[in-house]
Protein backbone atom coordinates (compact mmCIF):
# COMPACT_ATOMS: atom_id res chain seq x y z
CA UNK A 1 0.00 0.00 0.00
CA UNK A 2 1.47 3.32 -1.00
CA UNK A 3 0.73 6.99 -1.08
CA UNK A 4 -0.46 8.55 -4.33
CA UNK A 5 2.46 9.70 -6.45
CA UNK A 6 3.54 9.09 -10.02
CA UNK A 7 1.98 10.96 -12.92
CA UNK A 8 0.14 14.22 -12.43
CA UNK A 9 -3.24 12.78 -13.41
CA UNK A 10 -3.00 10.27 -10.56
CA UNK A 11 -1.91 12.97 -8.10
CA UNK A 12 -4.84 15.21 -9.05
CA UNK A 13 -7.24 12.26 -8.98
CA UNK A 14 -5.94 11.42 -5.51
CA UNK A 15 -6.64 14.94 -4.26
CA UNK A 16 -10.19 14.66 -5.61
CA UNK A 17 -10.74 11.20 -4.13
CA UNK A 18 -9.72 12.55 -0.72
CA UNK A 19 -12.76 14.85 -0.90
CA UNK A 20 -15.84 13.09 0.45
CA UNK A 21 -18.04 14.63 -2.23
CA UNK A 22 -21.27 12.68 -1.81
CA UNK A 23 -23.97 15.01 -3.13
CA UNK A 24 -25.03 17.49 -1.84
CA UNK A 25 -21.72 17.73 0.02
CA UNK A 26 -18.72 18.88 -2.02
CA UNK A 27 -15.99 18.72 0.62
CA UNK A 28 -13.60 20.88 -1.39
CA UNK A 29 -13.53 18.94 -4.67
CA UNK A 30 -14.75 21.89 -6.73
CA UNK A 31 -12.17 24.18 -5.12
CA UNK A 32 -9.37 21.78 -6.08
CA UNK A 33 -10.51 21.85 -9.70
CA UNK A 34 -11.08 25.61 -9.74
CA UNK A 35 -7.58 26.26 -8.40
CA UNK A 36 -5.96 24.09 -11.08
CA UNK A 37 -7.95 25.60 -13.92
CA UNK A 38 -7.42 29.20 -12.81
CA UNK A 39 -3.67 28.62 -12.60
CA UNK A 40 -3.77 27.15 -16.13
CA UNK A 41 -5.29 30.38 -17.46
CA UNK A 42 -8.96 29.45 -17.57
CA UNK A 43 -11.68 31.94 -16.75
CA UNK A 44 -13.70 30.11 -14.09
CA UNK A 45 -17.23 30.75 -12.89
CA UNK A 46 -18.28 28.88 -9.76
CA UNK A 47 -22.00 28.64 -9.05
CA UNK A 48 -24.02 27.22 -6.18
CA UNK A 49 -27.73 26.51 -6.67
CA UNK A 50 -29.69 25.06 -3.75
CA UNK A 51 -26.47 23.81 -2.20
CA UNK A 52 -25.10 22.19 -5.38
CA UNK A 53 -21.64 23.42 -6.40
CA UNK A 54 -20.67 23.41 -10.07
CA UNK A 55 -18.21 25.28 -12.25
CA UNK A 56 -17.82 26.55 -15.79
CA UNK A 57 -14.29 27.17 -17.10
CA UNK A 58 -13.23 28.61 -20.47
CA UNK A 59 -9.79 29.07 -22.06
CA UNK A 60 -9.48 31.08 -25.26
CA UNK A 61 -11.05 34.18 -26.71
CA UNK A 62 -12.88 33.21 -29.89
CA UNK A 63 -14.32 30.41 -31.96
CA UNK A 64 -16.48 27.40 -31.09
CA UNK A 65 -16.45 26.01 -27.57
CA UNK A 66 -14.93 22.54 -27.21
CA UNK A 67 -15.81 21.36 -23.71
CA UNK A 68 -15.05 18.51 -21.38
CA UNK A 69 -18.03 17.58 -19.22
CA UNK A 70 -17.65 15.80 -15.90
CA UNK A 71 -18.86 15.62 -12.33
CA UNK A 72 -17.09 15.92 -9.00
CA UNK A 73 -19.63 13.98 -6.91
CA UNK A 74 -19.51 10.25 -6.23
CA UNK A 75 -21.88 7.54 -5.06
CA UNK A 76 -21.76 6.56 -1.37
CA UNK A 77 -19.13 3.90 -0.53
CA UNK A 78 -21.53 1.60 1.34
CA UNK A 79 -20.03 -0.39 4.21
CA UNK A 80 -16.56 1.13 4.46
CA UNK A 81 -15.24 -1.85 6.42
CA UNK A 82 -15.69 -3.91 3.24
CA UNK A 83 -13.02 -1.83 1.48
CA UNK A 84 -9.38 -2.97 1.47
CA UNK A 85 -8.39 0.63 2.20
CA UNK A 86 -10.57 3.59 3.25
CA UNK A 87 -12.62 4.74 0.23
CA UNK A 88 -11.68 8.39 0.66
CA UNK A 89 -8.00 7.71 1.32
CA UNK A 90 -6.44 7.49 -2.16
CA UNK A 91 -4.01 4.60 -2.28
CA UNK A 92 -1.88 3.04 -5.00
CA UNK A 93 -1.37 -0.72 -4.91
CA UNK A 94 0.25 -2.68 -7.73
CA UNK A 95 -0.14 0.19 -10.16
CA UNK A 96 -3.81 0.76 -9.35
CA UNK A 97 -5.24 3.93 -7.80
CA UNK A 98 -7.90 2.91 -5.26
CA UNK A 99 -10.69 5.08 -3.86
CA UNK A 100 -14.30 6.06 -4.42
CA UNK A 101 -14.48 7.93 -7.72
CA UNK A 102 -11.23 6.53 -9.15
CA UNK A 103 -13.21 5.34 -12.19
CA UNK A 104 -16.46 7.31 -11.94
CA UNK A 105 -15.20 9.82 -12.53
CA UNK A 106 -12.50 11.60 -10.59
CA UNK A 107 -9.73 9.70 -12.39
CA UNK A 108 -10.88 10.49 -15.96
CA UNK A 109 -11.84 14.04 -14.96
CA UNK A 110 -8.35 14.59 -13.56
CA UNK A 111 -6.88 13.22 -16.79
CA UNK A 112 -8.87 15.75 -18.82
CA UNK A 113 -7.79 18.65 -16.61
CA UNK A 114 -4.12 17.65 -16.93
CA UNK A 115 -4.54 17.37 -20.72
CA UNK A 116 -6.09 20.84 -20.87
CA UNK A 117 -3.30 22.29 -18.70
CA UNK A 118 -0.72 20.84 -21.07
CA UNK A 119 -2.62 22.23 -24.06
CA UNK A 120 -2.84 25.70 -22.51
CA UNK A 121 0.88 25.70 -21.76
CA UNK A 122 1.65 24.96 -25.41
CA UNK A 123 -0.91 27.20 -27.13
CA UNK A 124 -1.49 30.81 -25.96
CA UNK A 125 -5.18 31.71 -25.69
CA UNK A 126 -5.12 34.70 -28.10
CA UNK A 127 -3.79 32.50 -30.91
CA UNK A 128 -6.38 29.74 -30.66
CA UNK A 129 -9.21 29.56 -33.23
CA UNK A 130 -11.46 27.82 -30.67
CA UNK A 131 -12.05 27.78 -26.93
CA UNK A 132 -11.49 24.92 -24.48
CA UNK A 133 -14.03 24.59 -21.69
CA UNK A 134 -15.11 22.53 -18.69
CA UNK A 135 -18.60 21.90 -17.37
CA UNK A 136 -18.18 20.20 -14.00
CA UNK A 137 -21.36 19.33 -12.11
CA UNK A 138 -21.71 18.52 -8.44
CA UNK A 139 -24.87 16.42 -8.58
CA UNK A 140 -24.70 13.95 -11.46
CA UNK A 141 -24.81 10.80 -9.34
CA UNK A 142 -27.77 11.67 -7.15
CA UNK A 143 -29.93 14.60 -8.18
CA UNK A 144 -28.94 15.96 -11.60
CA UNK A 145 -31.39 18.79 -10.97
CA UNK A 146 -28.82 21.57 -11.27
CA UNK A 147 -25.20 20.99 -12.23
CA UNK A 148 -24.84 20.61 -15.97
CA UNK A 149 -28.29 22.05 -16.70
CA UNK A 150 -27.45 25.23 -14.77
CA UNK A 151 -24.08 25.55 -16.53
CA UNK A 152 -25.73 25.19 -19.93
CA UNK A 153 -28.25 27.85 -18.90
CA UNK A 154 -25.40 30.23 -18.01
CA UNK A 155 -23.91 29.72 -21.46
CA UNK A 156 -27.29 30.33 -23.09
CA UNK A 157 -27.70 33.58 -21.13
CA UNK A 158 -24.35 34.67 -22.56
CA UNK A 159 -25.48 33.84 -26.09
CA UNK A 160 -23.02 30.95 -26.12
CA UNK A 161 -23.22 27.17 -26.35
CA UNK A 162 -21.08 24.04 -26.43
CA UNK A 163 -20.29 23.03 -30.02
CA UNK A 164 -18.25 19.88 -29.27
CA UNK A 165 -18.12 17.92 -26.04
CA UNK A 166 -16.22 14.99 -24.54
CA UNK A 167 -17.95 13.60 -21.45
CA UNK A 168 -15.37 11.88 -19.26
CA UNK A 169 -17.61 8.95 -18.32
CA UNK A 170 -15.75 5.65 -18.15
CA UNK A 171 -16.78 3.83 -21.32
CA UNK A 172 -13.93 1.41 -22.06
CA UNK A 173 -14.86 -2.26 -21.75
CA UNK A 174 -11.81 -4.55 -21.86
CA UNK A 175 -8.90 -2.23 -22.61
CA UNK A 176 -8.55 1.54 -22.62
CA UNK A 177 -10.14 3.16 -25.66
CA UNK A 178 -11.93 0.11 -27.05
CA UNK A 179 -15.36 1.79 -26.79
CA UNK A 180 -16.68 5.31 -27.15
CA UNK A 181 -20.29 6.17 -26.43
CA UNK A 182 -21.95 8.31 -29.09
CA UNK A 183 -25.52 8.22 -27.78
CA UNK A 184 -27.80 6.70 -25.19
CA UNK A 185 -31.30 5.33 -24.95
CA UNK A 186 -33.95 7.33 -23.15
CA UNK A 187 -35.16 6.53 -19.64
CA UNK A 188 -38.85 6.57 -18.70
CA UNK A 189 -40.05 5.65 -15.21
CA UNK A 190 -43.60 4.70 -14.31
CA UNK A 191 -45.00 4.33 -10.81
CA UNK A 192 -48.08 2.12 -10.86
CA UNK A 193 -50.48 2.27 -7.91
CA UNK A 194 -53.23 -0.35 -7.65
CA UNK A 195 -55.80 0.03 -4.88
CA UNK A 196 -57.68 -3.07 -3.75
CA UNK A 197 -59.44 -4.00 -0.52
CA UNK A 198 -57.54 -5.10 2.56
CA UNK A 199 -58.67 -8.27 4.26
CA UNK A 200 -57.80 -11.55 5.98
CA UNK A 201 -55.86 -14.05 3.86
CA UNK A 202 -58.24 -16.81 5.03
CA UNK A 203 -61.19 -14.95 3.45
CA UNK A 204 -59.94 -13.81 0.04
CA UNK A 205 -63.52 -13.51 -1.24
CA UNK A 206 -64.01 -10.61 1.16
CA UNK A 207 -60.93 -8.75 -0.08
CA UNK A 208 -59.38 -7.65 -3.36
CA UNK A 209 -55.68 -8.31 -3.65
CA UNK A 210 -53.91 -5.59 -5.72
CA UNK A 211 -50.81 -7.77 -6.11
CA UNK A 212 -52.78 -10.56 -7.76
CA UNK A 213 -54.48 -8.03 -10.02
CA UNK A 214 -51.27 -6.41 -11.24
CA UNK A 215 -48.84 -9.31 -11.58
CA UNK A 216 -50.13 -10.72 -14.86
CA UNK A 217 -50.27 -7.48 -16.86
CA UNK A 218 -46.89 -6.40 -15.46
CA UNK A 219 -45.37 -9.73 -16.49
CA UNK A 220 -46.83 -9.43 -19.97
CA UNK A 221 -45.41 -5.94 -20.36
CA UNK A 222 -41.94 -7.07 -19.27
CA UNK A 223 -41.90 -10.11 -21.54
CA UNK A 224 -43.34 -8.59 -24.70
CA UNK A 225 -41.11 -7.39 -27.52
CA UNK A 226 -40.95 -3.60 -27.68
CA UNK A 227 -40.61 -2.74 -31.33
CA UNK A 228 -38.34 -4.09 -34.03
CA UNK A 229 -35.20 -2.23 -33.03
CA UNK A 230 -33.54 0.96 -34.24
CA UNK A 231 -30.28 1.22 -36.12
CA UNK A 232 -27.35 1.92 -33.83
CA UNK A 233 -29.29 1.32 -30.59
CA UNK A 234 -29.97 -1.62 -28.28
CA UNK A 235 -33.59 -2.76 -28.19
CA UNK A 236 -36.15 -1.03 -26.02
CA UNK A 237 -36.63 -2.86 -22.70
CA UNK A 238 -38.85 -2.62 -19.65
CA UNK A 239 -37.91 -3.83 -16.17
CA UNK A 240 -39.91 -3.77 -12.93
CA UNK A 241 -37.47 -2.43 -10.36
CA UNK A 242 -39.55 -2.18 -7.17
CA UNK A 243 -42.78 -3.56 -5.71
CA UNK A 244 -44.18 -2.54 -2.34
CA UNK A 245 -47.33 -3.74 -0.59
CA UNK A 246 -48.64 -5.20 2.64
CA UNK A 247 -48.38 -4.60 6.35
CA UNK A 248 -45.66 -7.15 6.97
CA UNK A 249 -48.14 -9.62 8.43
CA UNK A 250 -48.43 -12.94 6.59
CA UNK A 251 -52.20 -13.18 7.04
CA UNK A 252 -53.22 -9.74 5.75
CA UNK A 253 -54.13 -9.12 2.13
CA UNK A 254 -52.81 -5.65 1.27
CA UNK A 255 -55.13 -2.83 0.33
CA UNK A 256 -52.65 -1.10 -1.98
CA UNK A 257 -49.64 -1.97 -4.07
CA UNK A 258 -47.09 0.22 -5.85
CA UNK A 259 -44.73 -0.98 -8.58
CA UNK A 260 -41.97 1.03 -10.20
CA UNK A 261 -40.83 0.12 -13.71
CA UNK A 262 -38.22 1.58 -16.02
CA UNK A 263 -38.13 1.75 -19.81
CA UNK A 264 -34.82 2.17 -21.63
CA UNK A 265 -36.01 3.18 -25.06
CA UNK A 266 -34.52 3.84 -28.48
CA UNK A 267 -35.62 6.55 -30.93
CA UNK A 268 -38.11 4.01 -32.28
CA UNK A 269 -40.42 5.30 -29.53
CA UNK A 270 -41.31 8.53 -27.84
CA UNK A 271 -41.98 8.61 -24.13
CA UNK A 272 -45.59 9.52 -24.86
CA UNK A 273 -46.07 6.50 -27.14
CA UNK A 274 -44.79 4.14 -24.46
CA UNK A 275 -47.05 5.69 -21.84
CA UNK A 276 -50.07 5.24 -24.08
CA UNK A 277 -49.28 1.58 -24.75
CA UNK A 278 -48.86 0.77 -21.06
CA UNK A 279 -51.98 2.63 -20.00
CA UNK A 280 -54.00 0.90 -22.72
CA UNK A 281 -52.97 -2.44 -21.20
CA UNK A 282 -54.39 -1.47 -17.81
CA UNK A 283 -57.39 0.42 -19.13
CA UNK A 284 -59.16 -2.84 -20.04
CA UNK A 285 -59.55 -3.59 -16.32
CA UNK A 286 -62.02 -2.00 -13.93
CA UNK A 287 -59.47 -1.70 -11.15
CA UNK A 288 -58.67 1.45 -9.22
CA UNK A 289 -55.24 2.26 -10.63
CA UNK A 290 -53.05 5.22 -11.57
CA UNK A 291 -49.61 5.62 -13.17
CA UNK A 292 -47.33 8.56 -12.46
CA UNK A 293 -44.70 9.09 -15.15
CA UNK A 294 -41.31 10.79 -15.24
CA UNK A 295 -38.88 10.97 -18.15
CA UNK A 296 -35.40 12.24 -17.30
CA UNK A 297 -33.68 11.30 -20.56
CA UNK A 298 -34.62 11.13 -24.23
CA UNK A 299 -32.63 9.05 -26.72
CA UNK A 300 -29.92 10.78 -28.74
CA UNK A 301 -27.00 9.89 -30.98
CA UNK A 302 -24.16 12.00 -32.36
CA UNK A 303 -23.84 11.02 -36.03
CA UNK A 304 -20.59 10.24 -37.75
CA UNK A 305 -18.66 13.47 -38.12
CA UNK A 306 -15.67 15.50 -37.05
CA UNK A 307 -15.68 14.65 -33.33
CA UNK A 308 -16.02 10.91 -33.88
CA UNK A 309 -13.22 10.98 -36.45
CA UNK A 310 -10.91 12.99 -34.19
CA UNK A 311 -11.52 10.76 -31.16
CA UNK A 312 -10.97 7.57 -33.17
CA UNK A 313 -7.70 8.95 -34.54
CA UNK A 314 -6.42 9.96 -31.10
CA UNK A 315 -7.26 6.55 -29.64
CA UNK A 316 -5.61 4.78 -32.59
CA UNK A 317 -2.47 6.88 -32.19
CA UNK A 318 -2.10 6.13 -28.47
CA UNK A 319 -3.35 2.52 -28.28
CA UNK A 320 -3.31 1.10 -31.80
CA UNK A 321 -6.99 0.20 -31.39
CA UNK A 322 -9.90 0.79 -33.73
CA UNK A 323 -12.50 1.96 -31.24
CA UNK A 324 -16.13 0.86 -31.35
CA UNK A 325 -18.91 3.43 -31.24
CA UNK A 326 -21.81 2.42 -29.02
CA UNK A 327 -25.08 3.63 -27.50
CA UNK A 328 -25.28 0.98 -24.76
CA UNK A 329 -25.47 1.59 -21.03
CA UNK A 330 -27.29 3.98 -18.75
CA UNK A 331 -27.65 7.74 -18.86
CA UNK A 332 -25.10 10.51 -18.34
CA UNK A 333 -25.10 14.29 -18.44
CA UNK A 334 -24.62 13.97 -22.21
CA UNK A 335 -28.44 13.79 -22.28
CA UNK A 336 -28.56 17.48 -21.36
CA UNK A 337 -25.78 18.60 -23.71
CA UNK A 338 -26.77 16.81 -26.93
CA UNK A 339 -30.18 18.55 -27.27
CA UNK A 340 -28.43 21.94 -27.39
CA UNK A 341 -26.98 20.99 -30.78
CA UNK A 342 -23.53 19.89 -29.64
CA UNK A 343 -21.63 16.94 -31.06
CA UNK A 344 -21.14 14.75 -27.97
CA UNK A 345 -19.11 11.64 -27.24
CA UNK A 346 -18.27 9.88 -23.99
CA UNK A 347 -14.79 8.53 -23.42
CA UNK A 348 -13.10 7.41 -20.23
CA UNK A 349 -11.36 4.61 -18.39
CA UNK A 350 -12.46 0.98 -17.95
CA UNK A 351 -15.98 0.96 -16.58
CA UNK A 352 -16.06 -2.44 -14.87
CA UNK A 353 -15.28 -1.01 -11.41
CA UNK A 354 -17.90 1.76 -11.48
CA UNK A 355 -19.76 2.01 -8.15
CA UNK A 356 -18.09 -1.14 -6.76
CA UNK A 357 -16.32 -1.76 -3.46
CA UNK A 358 -12.55 -1.25 -3.85
CA UNK A 359 -13.10 0.91 -6.94
CA UNK A 360 -9.76 1.37 -8.70
CA UNK A 361 -8.18 2.49 -11.97
CA UNK A 362 -4.82 1.81 -13.59
CA UNK A 363 -2.38 4.67 -13.07
CA UNK A 364 -0.93 3.91 -16.49
CA UNK A 365 -4.40 4.13 -18.03
CA UNK A 366 -4.94 7.55 -16.47
CA UNK A 367 -1.69 8.74 -18.04
CA UNK A 368 -2.62 7.31 -21.44
CA UNK A 369 -6.16 8.69 -21.20
CA UNK A 370 -4.74 12.15 -20.52
CA UNK A 371 -2.58 11.76 -23.62
CA UNK A 372 -5.66 10.79 -25.68
CA UNK A 373 -7.56 13.84 -24.42
CA UNK A 374 -4.59 16.06 -25.26
CA UNK A 375 -4.32 14.60 -28.76
CA UNK A 376 -8.05 15.13 -29.31
CA UNK A 377 -7.49 18.82 -28.57
CA UNK A 378 -4.47 19.01 -30.88
CA UNK A 379 -6.28 17.21 -33.70
CA UNK A 380 -9.25 19.53 -33.30
CA UNK A 381 -6.87 22.49 -33.48
CA UNK A 382 -5.45 21.22 -36.77
CA UNK A 383 -8.97 20.82 -38.16
CA UNK A 384 -9.80 24.40 -37.17
CA UNK A 385 -6.59 25.80 -38.62
CA UNK A 386 -7.15 23.93 -41.87
CA UNK A 387 -10.65 25.40 -42.05
CA UNK A 388 -12.29 21.97 -42.29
Amino acid sequence: MGEVDGNDAARLAGRLIACRSICPEDDGAQAVLQDRLVRAGFEVLSICREGIHSLLAVYGERGPLFAFSGHSDVVPPGNESSWSSPPFQPTIREGMLHGRGAVDMKGPLAASVVAAERFAQRYPAPELPFRVGFLIAGDEEVLANHGTKDLLAVLKERGDRVAYCVVTESTSQDVLGDMVKVGRRGSLVGKLTVRGLQGHSAYPHLARNPISLALQPLGELVNQAWGEGYEGFPETTLQVTNIQAGTGAANVIPGEMTAIFNFRFSPEFTAEALQQRVEARFRVHDWDWTIDWSCDAHPFMTPAGRLREIAAGAIRSETGLETRFSTTGGTSDARFIAPTGAEVIELGALSRMCHQVDEHVSVEDLNRLSTIYFEILERFLRHQEDGE
